[in-house]
């Protein structure tokens, strides 16, 4: 067990529980992180889209340090995986991707509604103002 994958891990869990915060805070509170992201050198609308989708970036941290738990729990040294644990990690890798996907969907087209904050769900996603 390397001390950088556990380290590693730890940044997932900590980013994930930070991402969380601020999405409960976003739907809860109505709060905007609109001068706190003005640094972030994105365009404007693409940071907002990132701010809808804080709720699935959470998600997606937490999947990614489970996929760092099962990766250090898998049995090293051994001639082959154990089945569970190439199932685990398989499962992990497309929720992951699934999760990557559903943040795009959200940034780009404000898609899925319900995992946007309430008060955002009336806004246009990245891609429908380029159009116009």
């Amino acid at each position: 067990m390397n001390v950088v994958d556990l380290l590693g891990t730890a940044a997932f869990a900590v980013m994930g529980t930070v991402f969380l915060r601020l999405a409960r805070r976003s739907w809860r509170e109505r709060f905007s992180y609109a001068y706190r992201m003005r640094l972030v050198p994105l365009p404007d609308e693409f940071k907002t889209g990132m701010e809808r989708a804080f709720a699935v970036a959470s998600a997606f941290f937490y999947l990614l340090c489970g996929t760092g738990v099962a990766v250090l729990a898998t049995p090293s040294g051994a001639s082959s995986t154990p089945l569970w644990a190439a199932v685990l990690l398989a499962v992990l890798i497309v929720l992951v991707l699934l999760s990557v996907a559903l943040m795009f969907a959200i940034i780009w087209f404000n898609r899925p509604r319900f995992l946007v904050p309430p008060h955002m769900r009336q806004q246009p996603g990245t891609v429908g103002p380029r159009r116009r």
